[in-house]
């Protein structure tokens, strides 16, 4: 009878500890997550609206363990000290329904300091049967305010618990256990979808691109970087396609800027949008429009005819947006430049910075230009020069002499110098003019090298550095 007893007294000790185990590996998850839903905020809406009051989407925790009375439930607001206190709940109560137990929890106490609001709830009742259980039974906490002059660096919710005698309660959940009541990001963003690549034929004096081709196209969106819940009101944007465009013809003399020839540029956008027709200057293509949108932009250097020389060079997409939400007040941002393509040589390209010239009745500067050709075919040459104030003049090949960079060395000095004069660059004005020189040449970027430099007097000469090692040996 004794052994029969002490097997009995330990089957139910077994059946305990397989019950205390079972309550400790179940749902053990406590779950704030999922209930509660992020709203997203942008940070122009937080500069624009009226001060105030956000307030949150329901803080909804789903528990995970066994509580008794007098177990604390703590919410752990981050971000600003921003929770106003005052729209905390005092009580939250839920009903029972088997197989849940019904709860009530009451605010006891709040801290706040250091960016941080902590929210202590304490367990006054429990009701149900008593196989019932608190795990998985939803407290909704309710709508919380937060004040918005403090909430730019976002709000989140965390949970924990102890029991009534001070051990920590409920632990699993992982990531779950938190959530952003609020998320806070920037509102606008450009992307870019078909970027410029034309390639500019250098054989065809630089007029067309490879294939006679004269057309090329760039596609990029304006749009808002989420689905905001609160998000500021956009009145325009204003873009500018960054780039060369010195090779534009101005076809009216009498109005101010550069009027191109029909059909050059053309702006079209694919939604609602209305844009206004493009203004060019010789470094950017600009337009506004009234809303966001997906924009084409069409460039077609045909209309401008023979006389357009196509630069080399990289384009971005730079955007200003204007916004404001009713009641508030009205702003504007500049995005950052997105990468818009390039327009590339197919031969080399090599720029001189800085060569000093004399008038073309003096003679107290030369110039040392020189180009090395280490291939086997020779290239026609063609030189681009800028005016210290920006204006540039093509020297095509005819204007050269027709001169080509043979294999070897091949002196540019002259055929320079004799095409400058006869443009009008070196005539009247003071004695010493200033320019910047790019040397094209038809023929590969890794055989060709420029060698640049002058004189002043006949006896102080001044190296010129250019990029030809730099850029043309490492273009391919």
């Amino acid at each position: 009878m004794k052994l029969e007893k002490n097997m009995t007294n330990m089957f139910k000790k077994s059946l305990v500890a397989l019950a205390i185990a079972s309550a400790s590996t179940g749902a053990m998850a406590a779950d704030l997550a999922t209930g509660t839903v992020t709203r997203n905020v942008s940070t122009e809406y937080l500069e624009v609206a009226p001060a105030g009051v956000l307030t949150s989407n329901n803080v909804v925790l789903e528990l995970g363990a066994e509580y008794a009375v007098n177990d604390v439930i703590t919410l752990t607001f981050t971000g600003g000290d921003a929770l106003d206190i005052d729209s905390l709940p005092p009580f939250v109560t839920v009903a029972a329904a088997a197989p849940l137990k019904g709860i009530t929890v009451g605010l006891i106490s709040t801290s706040v300091g250091n960016g941080t609001t902590k929210a202590n709830y304490r367990v006054t009742d429990i009701t149900g049967g008593a196989t019932d259980t608190t795990t998985d039974v939803v407290l909704d906490f309710g709508t919380l305010d937060f004040d918005s002059t403090k909430a730019s660096g976002g709000i989140n919710v965390a949970f924990s618990a102890v029991t009534n005698t001070g051990l920590n309660l409920d632990t699993g959940g992982g990531a779950a256990r938190n959530e952003d009541l609020f998320a806070i990001d920037d509102q606008f963003q450009v992307e870019v979808s078909t970027d410029l690549d034309g390639v500019i034929d250098v054989e065809d004096e630089r007029q067309t691109f490879v294939g006679a081709v004269t057309a090329d196209q760039l596609v990029f969106e304006a749009s808002e970087t989420a689905v905001f819940d609160l998000a500021a009101d956009v009145d325009g944007i204003d873009y500018s396609i960054a780039g060369n465009f010195s090779w534009v013809q101005d076809t009216d003399a009498n109005t101010a800027g550069i009027q191109a020839t029909a059909g050059t540029f053309t702006v079209t956008p694919t939604g609602a949008a209305v844009c206004t027709a493009p203004v060019v200057t010789a470094t950017a293509l600009s337009f506004s429009c009234d809303v966001l949108d997906e924009i084409t932009v069409d460039i077609d250097t045909g209309p401008q005819g023979s006389d357009a020389v196509l630069p080399a060079g990289t384009f971005g997409v730079d955007a200003n947006v204007q916004y404001s939400f009713v009641g508030g007040t009205d702003s504007d941002k500049d995005l950052d430049r997105v990468a818009a393509g390039a327009w590339t040589l197919n031969g080399s390209e090599t720029f001189i910075p800085y060569m000093p010239y004399s008038r073309d009745n003096m003679s107290h500067i030369s110039q040392i230009i020189y180009v090395t050709n280490s291939g086997s075919q020779s290239g026609e040459i063609s030189v681009d020069v800028t005016a210290a104030d920006g204006t540039v003049t093509n020297l095509s090949n005819a204007d050269l002499g027709g001169i080509v960079a043979a294999p070897g060395v091949t002196k540019l000095t002259g055929e320079i110098q004799s095409a400058m004069i006869a443009k009008g660059l070196l005539t009247g004005g003071s004695s010493t003019k200033q320019f910047a020189l790019n040397i094209v040449v038809n023929d590969a970027n890794d055989v060709i090298s420029v060698y640049s430099a002058y004189n002043v007097n006949g006896s102080d000469r001044g190296w010129v550095q250019n990029d030809s090692v730099v850029i043309n040996r490492s273009k391919n």
